[in-house]
């Protein structure tokens, strides 16, 4: 179970408030729970389509305040935004409003369901930076004070730490320390090599792919029907 840092008051401990799920209202009917999409889970396939609930903090009924409905809507603005300031706008809310209902002793499962709706609002922000890396930033090009074009910036280092974490394999860090050696033809003699198998294969339909230096790996030409 997740620890909560949030010092706690002694009167709230002695009431429903202080348990972890809270449910109850003013009016003491029931909150129902609200959803929110958890990366994990939903990378799991739990819960049905990975949608975790938790229950809204429990506030006295207002029309311009954070009823659960309101509660819900924030926090999945929140999850596909990943910007507090545009999940307040879309329901009506003061960021003032959202980070002091989240301070609340009674506020548990809301402060949980935040930080889950943030961390999958990352995804946001990392298809937004592979756009940038793939089709760079535009930017005008004025002539006379009138735009007449615009060019476009590629983020090199953007480039480089994506390939650097998504595919660490080819493009890993650790390739740094590495030396790496080697004939100064050696690409010329892999192309000669290369055409000499490809000749091969094309006029007698066979290819002895270790004899010019490309064994290939176990089951990478074997036919699909071979056991």
């Amino acid at each position: 179970m997740e620890k909560d840092d949030t010092p706690v008051r002694p009167e709230i401990l002695a009431g429903d408030a202080g348990r972890d799920n809270v449910s109850g209202y003013s009016n003491g009917a029931a909150a129902p729970p609200a959803m929110i999409v958890s990366p994990d889970m939903e990378a799991a396939g739990e819960c049905g389509r990975g949608l975790a609930a938790f229950d809204p903090v429990p506030v006295k009924t207002r029309h311009d305040g954070w009823s659960a409905q309101r509660q819900v809507a924030f926090i999945e603005a929140l999850s596909q935004s990943g910007c507090v300031e545009e999940a307040c706008r879309a329901v009506g809310m003061s960021q003032t409003s959202a980070y002091k209902l989240r301070g609340r002793c009674d506020a548990r499962a809301f402060r949980i369901a935040w930080r889950v709706a943030l961390d999958h609002g990352v995804e946001r922000l990392a298809d937004a930076a592979y756009s940038r890396a793939l089709h760079g930033v535009p930017r005008p090009v004025f002539y006379r004070g009138e735009q007449v074009g615009e060019y476009r910036v590629f983020d090199e280092d953007l480039t480089k730490f994506i390939l650097r974490y998504r595919d660490p394999v080819r493009f890993g860090k650790y390739k740094d320390a590495m030396v790496a050696v080697q004939h100064p033809e050696a690409h010329a003699v892999l192309l000669a090599k290369a055409v000499n198998l490809l000749e091969e294969e094309l006029y007698t339909g066979e290819a002895d792919f270790a004899a010019h230096g490309f064994a290939p790996s176990k089951g990478e030409y074997e036919d699909e029907d071979d056991e």
